[in-house]
């Protein structure tokens, strides 16, 4: 996962994280996961539509007499393409909408919980995480928060992270959005959350 953001990248993101902490008095979780699920069933779609392709375009080209080959270069092939469609990219081809939308948002909440919320004594966190294989942003806040900042300003910062990843900045990604969400909370709650300077929570990029 690392190879997606450099150690200088990583030390100004977590620079940044701590000069939010201070700033709101919030807990900030960043998470930067390489895939929310290991999808063995995209796989194994990527393989028998793999493999029944080959097969069709070998035909066009090889004629086996017995017919009772087909089926069997069939599934070797299929077997063959399901261990390809262990790899990220032939993966991701196999992958759904739905089915990313509802593993992203089930592995956010489990990490949201274990990595966050179950750690700390206050309802003041926040978590931005990025699923790298689904290309998916979820940004999470807790119960305080949840009364000023609304799901709209939380899509704004996945819009502000999102332009920036596309233009290869990750690290400007997580910068920019941090800003802007201690932009907001300042703003909404005039000033810092609590009096408490946090520190209950790490405060490095968790790389899952």
């Amino acid at each position: 996962m690392k190879t997606f953001i450099t150690q200088e990248d990583t030390k100004l993101i977590e620079d940044r994280l701590k000069a939010f902490e201070a700033n709101t008095g919030c807990e900030l979780l960043l998470v930067l996961a390489r895939s929310s699920d290991l999808y063995p069933a995209a796989s194994w779609r990527f393989g028998v539509l793999a493999g029944t392709a080959l097969t069709f375009i070998l035909g066009l080209f090889f004629d086996l007499h017995l017919g009772h080959l087909w089926p069997l270069v069939t599934l070797v092939l299929s077997l063959a393409m399901v261990w390809v469609g262990h790899f990220e990219g032939p993966k991701r081809l196999a992958l759904s909408e739905l089915e990313t939308e509802r593993e992203t948002a089930e592995k956010a909440i489990e990490c949201f919980h274990t990595l966050g919320t179950s750690r700390v004594s206050h309802k003041l966190t926040a978590m931005i995480m990025v699923s790298v294989l689904e290309r998916k942003i979820t940004v999470l806040v807790d119960e305080k928060l949840k009364l000023k900042i609304t799901q709209g300003e939380l899509n704004e910062l996945i819009d502000i992270m999102r332009g920036h990843f596309r233009a290869g900045r990750m690290d400007l990604g997580f910068t920019k959005s941090i800003e802007s969400l201690e932009a907001k909370i300042l703003k909404d709650f005039e000033g810092r959350v609590s009096g408490v300077t946090p520190g209950e929570l790490s405060d490095k990029i968790h790389f899952l």
